[in-house]
């Protein structure tokens, strides 16, 4: 049991990192590269979302509610709503992959949702880091 929890930690930080610094990067460069990025990188958003839903019902299911947990559980919530505000671009980088709509534009309204999900996903962060501390 143990190992497993291991195991899915390491898989919840590994795919959480590429999540959030391909996020970060894409915010911050206007969604450079976005075709090639916003499948992985939202693949990488469902893997870090189960991982942590994993490792939260094997290691804290018997946890009583605690002030941590409701910081850890605030992390949650805000990585899940970067995930869904990124989930809700994908349409739109796939018309521009398919260079079906006017690329300014489109890569505006990605960079909004870019922008909008690493906030989220820097409060995720930020919970994530305290939620042992308090």
């Amino acid at each position: 049991m143990q190992n497993l929890l291991v195991l899915l930690i390491v898989l919840h930080v590994l795919s959480g990192v590429f999540w959030a610094g391909s996020t970060f990067v894409l915010a911050r460069t206007a969604g450079a590269n976005v075709e090639r990025l916003a499948f992985p990188q939202f693949g990488a958003a469902v893997a870090t979302i189960i991982m942590g839903a994993s490792v939260w019902g094997l290691a804290l299911r018997n946890v009583p509610p605690m002030p941590a947990l409701h910081v850890l559980g605030a992390g949650a919530m805000c990585a899940l709503l970067a995930a869904i505000v990124q989930g809700l671009a994908l349409p739109v980088v796939r018309r521009l992959k398919d260079s079906s709509a006017d690329p300014t534009a489109t890569r505006r309204r990605i960079t909004i949702h870019q922008r909008i999900a690493s906030m989220l996903l820097a409060a995720a962060i930020v919970c994530m880091a305290l939620w042992g501390k308090i």
